[in-house]
């Protein structure tokens, strides 16, 4: 560790224009690759959304529901088993185990278009179960590198702009080609599979990590048990406050995006699907611009604050102006699309920064999969308790009223942990010297 170190320190009074250059053509590549191969995943998971299903209900629950909560389950014990198998996964696996992944869930929505209703909720957590490691496997081509933050909004802008474009494709399926809703997922799963396999060919042929991204991010490797318990016990305090705030932010965003037809149809705004698509259009480019500024902060402390501290701008901006949207004040659109960026941009940035800036500020020779899929696995653990609440607990709240006061609780409750997470982590500064000269 110490030559890593020596040199780092040595590369601060490196000329700028140095620090900031990187071989343009991986970094492309990296991007594309890495956008097209998330956007390929998202038509196997979320294609299923733009149907509503009310003309097939399961045993007096309502369909759509029950899917859902079905596939995210599945999704959600994938990432229980990512903490294992992503943080542990070699480099030489990576683009087999995509390919796996994504073609069985694409497989499930096969089965889940020609089985009978009392099995498609089966199907549909067979398909969520292989995917939720996709993220972390993408990611893995993507982190420790000098300009992640840059790379990762690429990946992330996906979360955003993707999933409305899968729900759009499916509409499109289903209005101008009579496709059914069963068939719909499946259909459109297969229409985005070869660009899929295109980026994985395209981040596998990527660059390695140079010795400069080395200096400036520490080394990633693979995290056995021992270590991911090590780290555990290290910073638990610090990582257990970002984990508070991502599961909230999940649960809440998760929501929004699986019940997004739901909530324009209650709001008079049914039969357009490209309305999906273009309201997350500004919002994906307002946050990923905001998040990739992150790669000019080239101090990893400052970095980290940088994100919290915007994280918390987003969390009061949600309250207030969800406030003012129930008051009848703003627009629903205005409001989806303000929303969407509250929500949207500190989820982002635990995607771009956070995470990524935590691991080096700490020059842990670990990986940011460990961290995301703890984070991610108790984060849809809450988001399939809030679905069953909203489904069993017999309340009449709508779909709209539902989602805004989502958005004022966690808010809240987001903003209080944001603060205790940065005096905790000043107050490992300030116990641990040598963590601050890591920074």
């Amino acid at each position: 560790m110490w030559p890593i170190e020596n040199n780092y320190k040595h590369m601060k009074t490196m000329p700028a224009v140095f620090r900031m250059s990187f071989p343009k053509r991986s970094t492309y590549m990296l991007m594309t690759g890495a956008f097209l191969c998330y956007t390929g995943m998202y038509a196997v998971r979320k294609a299923f959304l733009a149907g509503q299903y009310l003309d097939a209900g399961f045993y007096g629950m309502d369909l759509k529901t029950v899917l859902v909560i079905s596939q995210v389950l599945g999704y959600m014990f994938s990432k229980f088993l990512g903490i294992k198998l992503v943080s542990e996964m070699t480099p030489n696996r990576r683009a087999i185990s995509l390919i796996a992944l994504v073609g069985f869930g694409l497989l499930m929505l096969l089965a889940f278009a020609v089985l009978p209703i009392n099995l498609k909720p089966f199907a549909l957590f067979l398909n969520g179960f292989p995917l939720g490691m996709v993220f972390g496997l993408v990611f893995s081509y993507l982190e420790g590198r000098k300009n992640t933050e840059l790379l990762a909004a690429a990946l992330s802008a996906t979360f955003i702009f993707s999933t409305g474009l899968v729900k759009s494709a499916g509409l499109w399926l289903m209005q101008d080609f009579g496709i059914g809703e069963f068939f719909m997922p499946f259909l459109t799963g297969l229409l985005f599979f070869p660009f899929f396999l295109v980026s994985v060919r395209m981040l596998s042929s990527s660059q390695q990590r140079s010795t400069e991204d080395l200096m400036l991010r520490s080394e990633r490797l693979p995290m056995n048990a021992r270590q991911r318990m090590d780290f555990l016990r290290k910073n638990g305090l610090v990582f257990g406050g970002l984990v508070v705030v991502y599961v909230l932010l999940t649960i809440v965003r998760d929501f929004r995006d699986n019940f997004m037809v739901e909530f324009w149809a209650e709001l008079g705004m049914h039969g357009s699907p490209q309305l999906i698509t273009l309201t997350e259009i500004p919002v994906a480019v307002l946050v990923l611009v905001i998040a990739a500024f992150g790669v000019l902060i080239r101090d990893n402390r400052k970095a980290f604050d940088y994100g919290i501290y915007l994280s918390m701008t987003c969390c009061i901006g949600i309250v207030v102006l969800t406030f003012v949207f129930e008051k009848g004040v703003m627009s629903p659109i205005w409001w989806m699309i303000i929303n969407g960026v509250g929500l949207y941009l500190p989820y982002i940035l635990f995607h771009c920064l956070i995470f990524e800036r935590f691991i080096a500020m700490l020059r842990f020779s670990g990986n940011v999969g460990f961290l995301f899929y703890t984070a991610d696995a108790l984060g849809y653990s809450g988001s399939v308790g809030v679905m069953l609440f909203k489904e069993f607990s017999g309340s009449q709240v709508t779909w709209v009223n539902f989602l805004g006061d989502l958005n004022q609780i966690a808010g809240i409750i987001m903003t209080a942990v944001c603060i205790i997470t940065l005096i905790l982590l000043h107050g490992k500064s300030k116990r641990q010297p040598e963590f601050a000269l890591n920074t």
